[in-house]
């Protein structure tokens, strides 16, 4: 654990950064953003493919303001250690990255999370630590080589079918000789041994291939550094995404509107029973997942808000990187054309 004569001297020495991390890693929009029936982001994917029901529900109490936002040690604990990462990244500099740390710590500085049998959880002085302990992971690893071009990126897709994609990505590198991309996730978990099967076909990945083809890249490489808060140590996990994967995720995004459609003209969003307790807890929706939507909210889903076109999205927070399916299919044939 840092001592106290360690962070004195991290918090002594200047700070030389203009970065807002804190703010971009809590999302402040993202209820307005999930309140649209024709918009979704990796989280609410996420969710409908493990309970359409709840997604829907989530959707309905973002438009209503009936959502409730969840303050955790977890949640804080990862938005701090998120925010500091992405400076350390920016600007080599430890007094920078805790300062963004503890604005992200939205939460009572001394609220600490601590599961049985674990010496070790989650608080404000350990995501402290966690920077303290990247400092080295960043220096035994190959982050040297990148620059650090954009952090927080937002995308936003018009899928042209009626529906929009909205998207984060924590970090794009650009290796500083050969120009190679390299996307970055940085993760928090409480496993002790960390399976690289979590993140090898995420989702979440395959749709940053959007945004590498925007700068002009093809395949790319895909690192997620990942503090396990139990062992306090980082792990380093690299995968190469290619650019087939690019048409699958937009396949399953199409073939995902259509099913949302359906759902929302039949009026039926099923449940799905293996949902109703994860993560070692019952799902926050459980009591009232059964109660009719017209009853709880007023509303049916087919009633939501919708996005008419990027620009909407704009309004709502700031795009870095937006395009249509047709733009997409067209920088891929120009691609195809390039290599005959």
């Amino acid at each position: 654990m840092i001592t106290s004569e360690q962070f004195d001297a991290i918090l002594d020495t200047p700070i030389n950064t203009t970065n807002n991390n804190a703010s971009a890693v809590l999302k402040t929009n993202y209820d307005k953003l999930s309140s649209h029936a024709n918009l979704t982001t990796y989280s609410t994917y996420d969710i409908f493919h493990s309970c359409p029901r709840k997604f829907a529900i989530k959707k309905l109490q973002a438009a209503t303001g009936k959502s409730e936002r969840i303050n955790s040690p977890t949640f804080a604990f990862g938005h701090a250690v998120g925010a500091g990462i992405a400076t350390y990244d920016q600007t080599q500099n430890l007094r920078a990255a805790i300062w963004e740390a503890i604005k992200a710590w939205d939460i009572d500085l001394f609220d600490e999370e601590r599961k049985p049998k674990r010496k070790n959880g989650k608080s404000f002085w350990e995501a402290i630590w966690a920077l303290y302990a990247y400092e080295q992971f960043y220096n035994d690893s190959d982050l040297s080589n990148y620059d650090c071009i954009k952090v927080e990126a937002t995308v936003a897709i018009d899928f042209e079918d009626g529906h929009f994609y909205s998207g984060h990505i924590d970090e794009v590198l650009r290796h500083k000789v050969t120009g190679r991309y390299r996307v970055k996730e940085n993760k928090t978990t409480g496993f002790a041994n960390v399976d690289p099967a979590i993140y090898a076909n995420s989702d979440q990945a395959l749709s940053y291939a959007i945004v590498i083809d925007m700068l002009g890249g093809a395949d790319y490489d895909v690192m997620y550094a990942v503090y396990s808060s139990t062992e306090q140590a980082w792990q380093q996990f690299d995968f190469v995404k290619h650019a087939y994967q690019k048409a699958e995720w937009i396949q399953d995004q199409l073939l995902l509107h259509r099913q949302i459609e359906d759902y929302s003209e039949l009026k039926f969003f099923p449940k799905r029973g293996r949902s109703c307790y994860n993560f070692m807890r019952r799902c926050d929706q459980f009591d009232m997942c059964s109660t009719s939507f017209q009853h709880r909210f007023g509303m049916e889903y087919s009633e939501l808000p919708r996005i008419t076109c990027l620009a909407d999205i704009s309004k709502i927070e700031t795009v870095d990187f937006a395009t249509t399916l047709t733009e997409i299919v067209n920088r891929q044939k120009e691609k195809l054309n390039e290599l005959r």
